[in-house]
């Protein structure tokens, strides 16, 4: 199969870019997959809480207010990613979809940029398929279709790949410059959609002093575009510096969150499948050369092999970023180890990959090919053949309760999602501020209370106001919050469970009970 305009490519030969007829093929098939799988997603999913915070900041009548609501509020990202939802949102609507219409083309980007840089440094149209599928079917394909600047910020950084990987003294002067330019700028638009891409930018770093040691010559025009993400990080510091003042929601932090990380990322069922599939004609192709004792050249012969600085590089993104990452957090004391902060491994898996996939013979690689579009094939048409509606959020924790007069207290998770979808439908839900809360400041111009800027947005119950005017109430307690002092005091006094799900403990809270 050509690739970008060049035959299979030969030893000690680049290709260079240019587009062939297969490599639209595969584009177009794969991207009306993606907009059947990824758009579903983008349609039919209600909004979360990190969602509703793009959602107020976004909808603020002003651009005062919203510049008021990223400095105080709790959303700790650069405003360049809610410029544009608000441009998007304006010309499309406010509508789940446009919302989250930025992450969907962003990650698609990534995608893209990943099989052009498969295509280039793997040399096989197989390794370019692995490098476009890989992020869509493992975890971090949630983010694809999330209202966050996730997506945007990954669509960069593949873009800021491939310009680098055309860095090439094969490349004729032109191209370079060019590729030097595409460096320095996607990095630096990456850093002005999602801080925390230094880290991906680190790890580049790392790579390029690695190939600097190896060749003992300093690329002064690359280190000049790989540190200019650092100009924007220095513009967005009198920003960065008023929101880091802003409690971290997280309380605590576990060593075993390393790896829910990696098992949140290889777990889904497309990812498990894709990997497995890997792995087995992987073992299948080794036993099988094994066995020859004359194999012809096709057979002995890896398709490819991944240059060292990219294996380094998968190496350094799949297990230093995660690692170290923990370390750091474990050493200074902080909680901000979460997966979507970690997203950019998955580049990391997809070069390991790529590089598994190099070592097959072409018999084998065809067979895993086949098998990566039957996947895709199958899970994107029946996740397309769903209903294409709105599927809102649950309320079995807050219905049909013993008595519908008495006020049902829940989180701000569920709180801020059930009275966006149902509003005044719901008018014994409350949230009272102080309970079930994350850590907050106590200016109450700042955190969650700040977004009460935005008129639309549901009034927080005052705990004394609250707690005086109701002697009895409901208290629901998700499992995953994690507040164990809550319980274990709701426990101590023997408050009563009225109903128990997989997810809510909903308790009858009686201020007679404890007194």
């Amino acid at each position: 199969m050509p690739f970008l305009g060049c035959a299979e490519p030969t030893p000690g030969r680049t290709p260079r870019l240019g587009i062939t007829r297969t490599d639209w093929l595969t584009v177009v098939l794969f991207t009306a997959l993606y907009i059947l799988y990824v758009g579903h997603e983008a349609v039919t999913r209600a909004f979360w809480i990190d969602e509703l915070f793009t959602y107020y900041v976004v909808t603020m009548p002003t651009w005062a207010g919203t510049w008021d609501l990223l400095r105080n509020g709790p959303d700790q990202n650069p405003p360049l990613f809610y410029a544009l939802t608000r441009l998007v949102v304006g010309v499309f609507g406010e509508s789940e979809w446009a919302f989250r219409l930025p992450a969907v083309v962003g990650y698609w980007l990534l995608c893209l940029s990943l099989y052009t840089l498969g295509r280039r440094i793997g040399q096989t149209s197989t390794t370019g398929l692995i490098a476009l599928v890989t992020p869509l079917v493992t975890g971090t394909g949630y983010y694809a279709s999330e209202a966050r600047p996730y997506g945007l910020m990954l669509g960069c950084l593949g873009v800021g790949l491939v310009s680098y990987a055309f860095i090439d003294p094969a490349e004729p002067p032109t191209w370079q410059r060019r590729a030097v330019l595409g460096l320095g700028s996607t990095l630096a638009l990456a850093m002005a959609f999602h801080y925390l891409v230094l880290l991906p930018i680190g790890c580049l770093w790392l790579v390029e002093g690695y190939r600097t040691w190896r060749t003992r010559q300093v690329r002064w025009r690359v280190w000049g575009a790989l540190a200019a993400p650092l100009a924007v990080l220095a513009y967005n510091w009198p920003l960065l510096t008023e929101q880091s003042k802003l409690p971290y929601w997280k309380m605590s932090l576990r060593w075993s969150e390393l790896s829910e990380f990696y098992w949140w990322m290889v777990s889904p069922l497309t990812g498990l499948a894709f990997l497995t599939l890997v792995a087995v004609v992987a073992v299948i192709d080794r036993l099988g050369r094994r066995s020859r004792h004359h194999p012809s050249q096709e057979e002995a012969q890896p398709s490819a092999k991944l240059p060292s600085e990219w294996l380094w590089l998968g190496f350094v993104l799949l297990i230093g970023l995660p690692v170290g990452w923990m370390v750091l957090m474990k050493v200074t004391g902080r909680t901000m180890f979460t997966p979507r902060y970690l997203l950019p491994a998955v580049v990391g898996l997809t070069l390991l990959v790529m590089y598994v996939v190099g070592q097959l013979t072409a018999h084998h690689a065809r067979w895993v090919a086949r098998g990566i579009w039957t996947i895709l094939a199958a899970v994107a048409l029946w996740t397309g053949l769903q209903p294409w509606q709105l599927v809102l959020p649950r309320t079995e924790a807050v219905s049909n309760l013993p008595d519908p007069n008495q006020p049902v207290l829940v989180d701000c998770v569920m709180y801020l999602q059930l009275k966006h979808y149902f509003g005044d439908q719901l008018p014994r839900v409350v949230h009272v501020f102080g309970v079930l809360t994350y850590p907050q400041p106590e200016d109450p111009s700042r955190g969650l209370r700040a977004i009460l800027g935005n008129p639309r947005a549901p009034r927080f119950e005052d705990p004394n106001a609250f707690f005086e005017a109701n002697e009895r109430f409901y208290i629901v307690y998700c499992k995953d919050f994690r507040d164990e002092n809550l319980k274990l005091r709701l426990e101590k006094h023997q408050v009563p469970v009225v109903r128990q799900t997989s997810e809510y403990l909903i308790y009858d809270f009686r201020w007679s009970d404890i007194e």
